[in-house]
C-alpha cells in the first residue's frame, strides 16, 4: 500500500490538471446509504419506483416521494448530511489550480457545499436541489416545492402550467443533462490524470468519462473501498475509505 500510495502521488503530483470523478462511495462516509450495498436504497425501496414513467403516471408514488424529501430521507434540503474530510480535501486541490473539474455521479451537493463552485462541477445524474416542472421547464429551488407539501400540498403541481414537478434528479429512463454531459467532457479532455473516488465504475455512460481518458492513456487512479469493475485500467488503485486516503493524496501533493 505505501509504495502505491507514493506512485499515486507522483501521478498526481506530475499532472497540471486531474479530472476528480466521484461516485456514491465518497458519500456513504457522511451518512448517504449507497443504492446496491446491503443496507443501500434498493433494500428498502422498489428500484422501479425510480423510474420517470412511474412517477409521472403514479400521484401515491408522487406523495410518497415528496414526504420522503420533507422528512429528509433523500438527502435533499431537509437533510443533515454534510461534507466530510474527502469532499473538504477535493477542495482543497480545487482551490489550488489542481483539477480540470469534478464530475460525479451523486446528487447530494456535497461537493457545493464543501466549497467547490457550480460551474466547476458538472453532476451528470442531477441534483437534488432544485425542482423543475416536467410541462414548461420552470424551475424552483426544492425548499420552495418542499414548503407548499408542508402546508398541505401533497403533490404539489405546476403554478403555471399545472403539470407535474418532480426534483432536477436523473430518474430511471431519462436522458443525462445534456450540458453537465458537455461539461464533464470538456473537464475530461482537459486532464493529464484522473482520480476516481467511490465509484465502481459500473454506471453508465457515466463511468466512460473516467474510462475514456484511461483508454487513451491519461493515468488513472482509483480510491475504491473494494473492487471497481475497471481496477485493470488504473495505474495505482487505493483500497480503502475515501475520509482517509483522499486527505492524505491531497496534503502530500499540495505539500502541505
Amino acid at each position: 500500500m505505501k509504495d502505491d500510495f507514493v506512485a499515486a502521488c507522483e501521478i498526481l503530483d506530475r499532472a497540471r490538471r486531474v479530472l476528480l470523478f466521484t461516485g456514491a462511495g465518497i458519500s456513504t462516509e457522511s451518512g448517504i446509504p449507497d443504492f446496491r450495498g446491503p443496507d443501500g436504497l434498493w433494500s428498502r425501496v422498489d428500484p422501479a419506483d425510480f423510474t420517470i414513467g412511474r412517477y409521472l403516471n403514479d400521484p401515491e408514488l408522487r406523495k410518497r416521494r415528496w414526504r420522503m424529501h420533507l422528512d429528509g430521507e433523500l438527502w435533499g434540503s431537509r437533510s443533515v448530511v454534510r461534507p466530510n474530510r474527502a469532499h473538504h480535501a477535493i477542495t482543497d486541490l480545487w482551490r489550488a489550480g489542481k483539477l480540470s473539474g469534478v464530475v460525479t455521479q451523486n446528487i447530494d451537493g456535497l461537493h457545493q457545499e464543501a466549497g467547490v463552485s457550480d460551474d466547476h462541477v458538472a453532476e451528470l445524474h442531477g441534483n437534488i436541489r432544485r425542482a423543475h416542472c416536467v410541462g414548461c421547464g420552470e424551475d424552483w429551488a426544492t425548499t420552495e416545492v418542499l414548503a407548499r407539501v408542508e402546508a398541505g400540498e401533497a403533490d404539489p403541481m405546476c403554478l403555471d402550467c399545472g403539470d407535474i414537478i418532480k426534483t432536477s434528479t436523473v430518474m430511471f429512463g431519462e436522458p443525462l443533462p445534456m450540458n453537465e454531459w458537455g461539461t464533464a467532457l470538456v473537464m475530461a479532455a482537459q486532464a493529464e490524470a484522473v482520480l476516481v473516488i467511490g465509484s465502481t465504475l459500473g454506471v453508465f455512460p457515466a463511468a466512460d468519462v473516467a474510462l475514456e481518458p484511461a483508454r487513451r492513456g491519461v493515468p488513472m487512479v482509483i480510491v475504491n473501498l473494494g473492487p471497481t469493475e475497471h481496477d485493470h485500467l488504473a495505474r495505482v488503485k487505493l483500497d480503502g475509505m475515501a475520509g482517509e486516503l483522499v486527505p492524505q493524496l491531497a496534503q502530500a501533493v499540495l505539500g502541505r
